[in-house]
Order: structure tokens, then C-alpha cells, then sequence
């Protein structure tokens, strides 16, 4: 058989590929038979707490509560890396995560109070925006609109976030404490928050009480969940009617393991049922924030319990969970 000898050109030419497709092509997914059961988030001091899934590209995004650091992976690959590192942009630690139609990224900076507005695409932080002195910038959502909203767990208000042009504002504004809401000082209260329509959903940590706002109104209706409590309720997400609620355990509820409730909701969203629920096995560890595939369920494993109590993990590595969609456990009427 004939020898085939590359031209010294080729050669060259090969050698300079990687530098001439660049990060981007590095980056990108290769072909896998299947979703991932599980997502590895690297680093013995992670504790990744919010996540943020771009439907458009299919890559998802954790913070860490330990020092800020983003991570980026894709919803078919295994292994999620640093996307930008602890520090960067004054970011020292984050809380919940959401991307919207455009690819931005908004990044909540809990207790610092602080939220910041990244574009995906080229990593260029385009906002850092302040709410209320002392407060804690926790979960966000993005109505269909466009119009952005964020909950603060410590102050009691839920933040609007518009953009004219370049300009970005941030204003308080739902006022909690003119509500029918009740609130607790020195506790977590609102977290989880889901723009559903022209409203909004958030679920009391504290209290386990789901609320339905009105977006053009601001009238707020707790829902009537038949007597069932949403207790350490933490990110929530929406599916056919059917709201997922992650529950982790931070209060040490008797009797609650950590899992995802799925709430069937009536069409006005006044009233629901705990229909069902995910524990995947082995269960979770602390779960926090979720997202939805179009096949399976996200949940970020935070291992936060431990790390606000100063603890180290219980387990490495940290994970976000996956799970199929159709693999909720249905759990017994009344």
C-alpha cells in the first residue's frame, strides 16, 4: 500500500487550528448518548446555590455561596467548569440565577445586596445593580416581557429590574410589609419567585406559604394549598400547570426530606394540590435551585445547610442533580 505523506503545510495548518477556532469551539458540546444523571461541579468549597438554564444554547449557569465564582455547563455534558472566576467584578458570593430571551445572565449577590447583569455571550458585565441597604438579593425571575423581578429575603420588598437602552434601574417595588404577607425578622421569608403569565408566584420560606402577586396590580392572594405547607420553599419552576418547589431543609422542618413538590395549580393559580415529588436515589443535599429540560429536572445539590452553619461538605463532589421529568413520585391525596 501506498504511504500518504501530509505536506509540510497541511501539517502546519493543523498544528494552528485549536488558536484559530478559539475558547468558543473548546467549549462546545460533543455528542453524548444521553443527558447526564448528574452534573459535577468542580472544587472542594463550591457550594453552588442559584442556576440559570439558556434554553436558546442549552448551557446552564451556578454560583457558589462560598466565594462567588460562576460556573458554566451544558445540559449534555457531565463535567460544568469556571466560567468566571471568585472576585471577578467585586463578586464575592451569589444567590439565585436567571437568563433571559436575550442571554443576559442576572447573578443575585445575597447579603451583599447587590444583583449583576452579565452578557452570556461575551462575558461582559453590563449592570451592577443595589437594592435595599441590609438586604438579601435572593431568587429572580424573568416575566415574558422582559421585565425582570427579584426577592429579598431579609428586607421586605420584591425588586423590579427594567432596562432603557444602556441604562438599568432597579426599584422596590412591591412593598411586603403593606401586604397580607406575613413576615418574620431575622428569618428567611420570600425566595423563590416564578413570573407565571401577569402574575407572579413566590414561595415563604419561613411560613411554607405560597403568594400569588398581580403584576399590573400588586394584589397579593395567598393560595390555598389545602392545608399543605411549602416550608423551606427555595426555587421554584413551572411546567403544564404544575409548579415544582425545591425544598431543602434549612430550618430543620421535623419530618421534611429534602425534595422537589410538585404543586398541581388551578388555571388562576389561586388554589393548588401537592400532587407529587422528586428524591432522587440517594437523596438530595440541601437542593436549591431547579430548572427544567424538556426531558428532565435540574437540581442544584448546595450543600448550603452546611456551609452557613460553617461546616465542611458533607459529600463531594458537589452535583446538580437530573432526574426524568416523568419519574415524579405521586404522593397520596389529603
Amino acid at each position: 500500500m501506498r504511504k500518504f505523506t501530509w505536506p509540510a503545510a497541511a501539517v502546519a495548518l493543523l498544528a494552528l487550528l485549536p488558536a484559530l477556532t478559539g475558547p468558543a469551539a473548546a467549549d462546545a458540546p460533543s455528542a453524548q448518548a444521553g443527558p447526564p444523571d448528574a452534573y459535577i461541579v468542580p472544587g472542594d468549597r463550591a457550594f453552588p446555590t442559584g442556576m440559570a438554564l439558556d434554553r436558546n444554547t442549552g448551557h446552564f449557569y451556578v454560583g457558589s455561596a462560598e466565594d462567588g465564582t460562576l460556573y458554566r455547563g451544558h445540559v449534555t455534558q457531565p463535567q460544568v467548569k469556571v466560567w468566571s472566576p471568585s472576585g471577578q467584578d467585586g463578586r464575592r458570593l451569589t444567590s439565585g440565577m436567571a437568563v433571559d430571551a436575550a442571554g443576559r445572565l442576572y447573578v443575585g449577590g445575597a447579603d451583599t445586596g447587590t444583583l449583576r447583569v452579565y452578557d452570556t455571550r461575551t462575558q461582559r458585565l453590563l449592570a451592577t445593580l443595589r437594592g435595599v441597604q441590609g438586604g438579601f438579593v435572593n431568587e429572580i425571575t424573568v416575566a415574558g416581557d422582559g421585565t425582570v423581578y427579584a426577592t429579598d429575603s431579609f428586607e421586605p420588598v420584591i425588586y423590579r429590574i427594567t432596562r432603557d437602552g444602556d441604562r438599568w434601574e432597579i426599584e422596590n417595588w412591591f412593598d411586603v410589609a403593606a401586604s397580607p404577607i406575613r413576615w418574620v425578622d431575622g428569618r428567611h421569608n420570600l425566595n423563590g419567585i416564578l413570573a407565571v403569565g401577569g402574575h407572579l408566584l413566590t414561595v415563604n420560606s419561613n411560613t411554607g406559604e405560597l403568594w400569588r402577586i398581580d403584576r399590573s396590580s400588586g394584589a397579593a392572594v395567598q393560595v390555598d394549598l389545602e392545608g399543605h405547607s411549602l416550608r423551606n420553599g427555595d426555587g421554584l419552576a413551572w411546567r403544564d400547570g404544575r409548579l415544582h418547589v425545591v425544598q431543602g431543609n434549612l430550618n430543620d422542618t421535623p419530618g421534611l426530606v429534602p425534595q422537589v413538590a410538585v404543586v398541581a395549580l388551578a388555571p388562576d393559580l389561586a388554589r393548588g394540590r401537592y400532587a407529587a415529588r422528586y428524591v432522587p436515589p440517594g437523596g438530595f443535599r440541601h437542593p436549591s435551585a431547579i430548572a427544567l429540560t424538556g426531558t428532565r429536572v435540574m437540581v442544584v445539590n448546595s450543600q448550603y445547610n452546611r456551609w452557613v452553619a460553617g461546616l465542611p461538605p458533607e459529600t463531594l463532589p458537589f452535583t446538580v442533580s437530573s432526574l426524568p421529568l416523568d419519574g415524579a413520585e405521586p404522593v397520596p391525596a389529603g
